[in-house]
């Protein structure tokens, strides 16, 4: 399959601007006239009965690609956008790139699969484009010399930047990272969390408990407001964390794996801090509307991966708009909070990748971000 879509959407727009909450604005100045040449690639894996949960999340990716080009109309962005379906085949891809009028696009986003990836890499090498990894982390592997943007950072990674994001949130609070895993060569996370912690506040240290050798009430110094910080995604250190809930001063944290655990009653997480990537806010203005649209258009509820199609390409798209071709350059360091995504790009290596992470909590069946921390 080939889904092939143009859109042209006549446009006034020049410069950025940051609102309160940190979103790209583009700003009817003068006329920009430039027409931006855009390539996705996705494995829809379309006529492949064994293929239909990837086929499932790239359509549901997608479809919230589609939500934010119509959105984009009101910003009158030229844009020119071809959709390819990779088909999971590296054969594929080389075929899709044989099309001369691709050496000449501005940003290629795409594809998934790493077979699928190497072959892109090796296009951008040679034509200078832009290459935007979506939903999976993708290390360069032929060292060519183009932008290569991961959209999703290392687990290992993730970790360093929470805690770097746990340091400016909770700037008064001890903070302890429980870790069953502490003392052995498994306990990459803790490590990894106390690094970015220290990192990001130079006048605080960050301890690190086993609940075995070192535990939570062992290292408080009573004095302080708590943050405990939980790195493990199990049932067990779900059950834990939860008992640890009740003290007025301390704030338990965890990953929101713990929110897909079986047979959990929600209720024990009221109160609870989650720290993740991505996280949908159904409470807020702006996810309502966005559900409703939805409906109204597709029918059912958005995914997951309709959120994190809606919110890369809406930025993409305005990063483009704001900063023209070397949009990367001009957005790294700084934070952007989307509907479901928070971006923060840096630099690493000859990589470029997002360490924006969301704080939200949970009360009586509802998420909150908690940008007030913060």
């Amino acid at each position: 399959m080939g889904i092939k879509v143009y859109i042209s959407i006549f446009v006034f727009v020049l410069s950025l601007s940051l609102q309160a909450n940190n979103n790209l604005v583009l700003k009817d100045d003068k006329p920009f006239q430039k027409s931006y040449k855009v390539l996705i690639m996705l494995p829809f894996c379309v006529n492949s009965p064994d293929k239909g949960r990837v086929r499932e999340k790239m359509l549901d990716y997608y479809e919230g690609v589609e939500i934010a080009i119509e959105e984009l109309k009101k910003y009158q962005l030229k844009l020119e956008i071809e959709v390819m379906d990779t088909k999971g085949d590296s054969l594929e891809v080389i075929r899709i790139l044989s099309n001369p009028d691709f050496q000449n696009l501005d940003l290629i986003i795409g594809p998934v699969f790493d077979n699928e990836f190497v072959e892109v890499e090796k296009f951008c090498s040679v034509y200078k484009i832009p290459l935007i990894s979506p939903l999976r982390y993708y290390p360069k592997k032929n060292g060519g010399e183009f932008p290569l943007i991961n959209f999703v950072s290392l687990d290992s990674l993730q970790y360093m930047y929470t805690g770097q994001h746990a340091a400016q949130a909770f700037k008064n609070y001890q903070v302890v990272v429980y870790d069953e895993l502490a003392l052995t060569p498994k306990g990459v996370g803790s490590r990894n969390f106390k690094k970015g912690y220290e990192l990001a506040n130079k006048s605080k240290t960050c301890t690190v408990v086993d609940g075995k050798i070192n535990t939570i009430e062992s290292v408080w110094n009573k004095k302080d407001s708590l943050l405990i910080f939980y790195t493990g995604k199990s049932a067990r250190t779900c059950s834990n964390a939860i008992s640890k809930n009740g003290n007025s001063k301390w704030v338990v944290a965890g990953p929101a794996d713990w929110l897909d655990i079986d047979r959990v009653d929600y209720n024990v997480f009221n109160g609870v801090y989650f720290y993740d990537t991505y996280s949908v806010p159904m409470n807020d203005t702006i996810y309502k509307q966005f559900r409703l649209n939805y409906r109204e258009n597709y029918g059912g509820d958005p995914s997951r991966y309709t959120f994190i199609g809606y919110d890369q390409f809406l930025f993409i798209a305005m990063s483009l708009g704001a900063f023209d071709v070397d949009f990367y350059n001009h957005i790294l360091g700084r934070s952007f909070n989307y509907t479901h995504t928070s971006f923060k790009f840096v630099k690493r290596g000859n990589l470029i990748e997002n360490a924006g992470t969301n704080l939200f909590f949970y009360k009586d069946y509802q998420f909150y971000k908690a940008y007030w921390r913060y």
